[in-house]
Parts: structure tokens; sequence; C-alpha cells
């Protein structure tokens, strides 16, 4: 079966200088205000969710705490598990917002990217043993540096999102491998899995805010459904890229490519 290649749409090249306001356009004033309508709606709702779970579990935990105290904790535990979802929803929301609202620029930061790169499986390797899932670097290509004028907060963010994603998403007795190399002027980084893959017909979607392959799937991994979003606006600000292939059950490749410093 032959891989399906999705990117998602090229951002506009960064301006030069000051620039001119252009004649208005009532057209892309409407889709500006459908966008920001369309994502409070969606704000709304992703904060509603959890608000509501977490009264009902607050009212069972105060209902329970006399009569049945084995049951008071397992309320407590669930109370804890949806505060700790809330929280990373709003931390999502708020890394979002910094990244659309912000302009492209000239970062003035050298950042080593295979540096990033080292501490994100660092961190991951617990959890991959947890699964029995092995995790993986390998280099290709000559030896070169892997720098890149850039935030290195964002990067780790970015590479924590796709390392996490390949991890919960994969079953146990898998393999997650991250490779990295140079071609030309830019450092190509790779997240490939073998685990239950993406259909063909979501492929496109996956890097819109909220949207979920499987909703219940999403929920059960404690997804926020921001994490790609915020994966493709790192790589644009940095005047990069990030594209997908996956094949549903057999594994997903997601792939970054960055300007070399």
């Amino acid at each position: 079966m032959a891989l399906e290649r999705h990117n998602p749409p090229e951002p506009d090249p960064p301006g030069r200088g000051t620039a001119r306001p252009g004649p208005f356009n009532p057209d892309e004033l409407q889709r500006v205000n459908k966008i920001r309508r369309d994502f409070v709606a969606n704000v709304s709702h992703e904060l509603k969710t959890p608000a509501t779970s977490l009264k009902l579990l607050a009212e069972s935990l105060e209902e329970s705490l006399d009569e049945d105290p084995v049951q008071a904790r397992l309320f407590a535990a669930q109370l804890k598990r949806e505060t700790e979802r809330l929280a990373n929803l709003i931390t999502d929301l708020l890394d979002l917002a910094r990244l659309e609202s912000q302009e492209k620029t000239e970062y003035p930061t050298l950042v080593d990217v295979r540096g990033v790169l080292m501490s994100v499986l660092s961190g991951m390797r617990r959890v991959a043993r947890r699964k029995d899932i092995t995790l993986q670097w390998k280099r290709f290509g000559k030896a070169a540096r892997y720098t890149v004028r850039g935030d290195e907060t964002q990067l780790n963010s970015m590479f924590t999102n796709l390392v996490d994603n390949a991890v919960k998403y994969t079953p146990a007795g898998g393999r997650v491998e991250v490779t990295g190399g140079t071609e030309g002027s830019e450092i190509i980084i790779s997240i490939t899995d073998t685990g239950i893959g993406i259909p063909e017909g979501k492929l496109s979607r996956i890097f819109e805010r909220f949207y979920r392959v499987d909703k219940a799937r999403s929920k059960a991994t404690g997804g926020t459904g921001l994490g790609l979003s915020i994966v493709r606006h790192v790589a644009e600000n940095h005047g990069g890229r990030v594209s997908v292939e996956s094949v549903a059950g057999e594994g997903t490749t997601f792939t970054v490519r960055l300007p070399r410093a």
C-alpha cells in the first residue's frame, strides 16, 4: 500500500521592511471573523466539557466522603485526572495563542536541534519502557551541525508533541524511530512509529486545532486536540514545515524540515 503524504498549507513568505496596507477586502474580513468565531466556539466547548466533569465529580466526592470512603478515593483520583486534563488544555491554548499571534521573525539565538531532541528522547524513554516500546535515534548522511536560529522552548515543545504522540498511539512491543540529518540547507527530522496509523481521509485535517482522528481515543490518552496545530505553527515560525505520511494499521511518519543556520 502506498504511503499518503499530506502537507499543511504553505505559509505566506515573511515580509521585508514595513508593509503598506492593502485595499479593504470584505471577503478576507469575513474569513478572519469566521476563524475567530469558530475558535471561540471550539474553546467554549472544550472548556465546558472538563468543567462539567469537575463539577459532577466534586458533588459525588462530597456525597460519598462519609458514606463510602473507598468510593470517595476513586472520585478524588478521577477529579485529579480531570483537573490535569483541564490544566493541559489551558496550557496548550495559551501556547497556541502566542504562536498564532507571533510574527515571523529572525531569531537571534542559535539552537542545537540535536541537543533538543536528545533532551526530549531522554524524557520519553521511561514512558516508552513502561509500554515496552523501543525508542531509537538514528542519524543519516555525513556528520553536520544541527543548528538553527530559533526558540529552544518552542522547538522542545514541537518535538515533545511529536514523540509523545508516537509513543501514545503505538501498541506494546512496537517501535518509535527518530531520524535526523541534513539535506542541502535544511535539517530534516522524522519521527516514525509502528502504531495504529491515520485513515487516509483524515490526514488532511490533522493539523487543524481541536481536530481529533478519534475523539474517544484522544480522551483516553489525555490529548487536547491542539498538539499538532502547535507543531505546525512552531515549524512555520522557524521558516520550516511539517508533513505526514501514514497507513492505517501500519504506522505514521511526521517529518519536520528546518533551515540550517
